[in-house]
């Protein structure tokens, strides 16, 4: 019997193919399926849900990501302020309870409403957006045990930091050189440059809405990078528009190319964009 999956809000594949992961905002979980190679077909295994067992940091399972190396499943949950963290049996696809880092707790911050979370391509770091923080939280991870360390975090307003006023989705670029932030009020796309030795995070550039020719960025909900790296795109569910930039690969600065707007040149079906991927 499937289970686990009221208010589902995020979905993700493992990197074998073989298992698809739920985060469900109203049932506190994330729940597990196996899936067909050859048909895509789902198999409901299990759910994990806060506050059964030791599991913890699942209120409000808002985002989540797998690790390159399909061990780790990190899910940001809003309610909670913080990221829970499990461990995947690649064979069986079930999941196990490690960790669940909070904000406020043990040096942790940035967390408030935690909302996105990326893992970057090497798998040495992790990044969770905190909307009520207004600020994306660096972690290192530990490749035996999927734990994390707290390492830093990036608050709008401050060291010069700006454009991720309630932070909501995360992306790392492919080859790990760049974190991109966007924010929901701000109504920006941060762009930070990424040491990839620790983790930690430089701010380089932000792109605002309505600032020069950049448009569609209201409501700031979602960033994806292209898998060549050449591009990005950001949703604003306020302007029901996609953003387009060009990337520079050497620097990681973006230049504004256009939006598709909802019900204009034939668009439709962005009536309040909330999230996007590339093939």
């Amino acid at each position: 019997v499937t289970d686990g999956l009221d208010g589902a809000s995020a979905v993700t594949v493992s990197p074998d193919g073989l298992h698809v992961y739920v985060a469900s905002y109203v049932d506190d979980s994330v729940v597990a399926f196996s899936r067909d190679a050859d048909t895509g077909a789902l198999t409901w295994l299990e759910r994990e849900h806060n506050g059964l067992g030791k599991v913890t940091g699942l209120n409000g399972a808002r985002a989540i990501a797998l690790s390159p190396d399909g061990m780790s499943i990190y899910v940001a949950a809003t309610n909670s302020d913080a990221v829970a963290v499990f461990a995947r049996d690649p064979a069986t696809g079930m999941m196990k309870f490690v960790e669940a880092p909070k904000d406020g707790v043990a040096g942790v911050i940035g967390l408030g409403g935690a909302r996105g979370v990326a893992v970057s391509p090497d798998g040495a770091s992790v990044y969770v957006t905190g909307a009520n923080s207004n600020a994306v939280a660096v972690f290192s991870r530990d490749a035996l045990t999927g734990k994390l360390t707290f390492v830093e975090a990036q608050v709008d307003q401050l060291n010069g930091v700006a454009g991720i006023e309630h932070a909501r989705g995360v992306s790392v670029s492919p080859d790990g050189a760049n974190v991109y932030v966007v924010g929901g009020v701000s109504d920006a796309l941060a762009i930070f440059g990424r040491n990839p030795a620790t983790g930690a995070l430089t701010f380089l550039q932000v792109q605002i809405d309505n600032t020069g020719t950049v448009n569609g960025l209201n409501g700031a909900s979602a960033v994806v990078v292209s898998p060549d790296g050449t591009h990005v795109y950001a949703p604003g569910d306020v302007d029901d528009s996609l953003s387009i930039f060009s990337r520079d690969a050497a620097t990681g600065l973006l230049t504004y190319v256009g939006r598709d707007h909802n019900k204009v040149g034939g668009v439709l079906g962005l009536n309040g964009p909330l999230a996007v991927a590339i093939s």
